[in-house]
């Protein structure tokens, strides 16, 4: 599974020509979460859109560090906005990132 992104949209390829696409204008709230998962835990991202169905990311997928770094320059995310992100335990509430004002 691979996460593209450009300036316009994010993109998830899941299989053999899958893909799920989200435009960042559409975007409304970003959240994120951590499960446990064999043989330790996965980090996901939650990006909610206003009609339809958001995509969802993980840690696992390649293309994660690029989009960590870059997400800040698409979104008016606060400094130091990973930081939650990381320390957040497995099976905790979801932590709010981002919401479209």
């Amino acid at each position: 599974m691979d996460i593209l992104f450009d300036e316009q949209k994010l993109s998830v390829k899941y299989d053999e020509g899958i893909d799920t696409v989200v435009r960042w204008k559409d975007v409304t709230g970003i959240s994120g979460y951590k499960v446990y998962a064999y043989p330790g835990e996965v980090t996901f991202l939650v990006f909610n859109v206003d009609r339809g169905e958001g995509v969802e990311v993980s840690d696992e997928m390649s293309g994660w560090l690029e989009l960590m770094g870059s997400l800040h320059t698409i979104f008016p995310l606060p400094q130091g906005w990973e930081e939650p992100l990381n320390e957040i335990e497995p099976g905790e509430e979801d932590i709010l990132l981002y919401t479209r004002k």
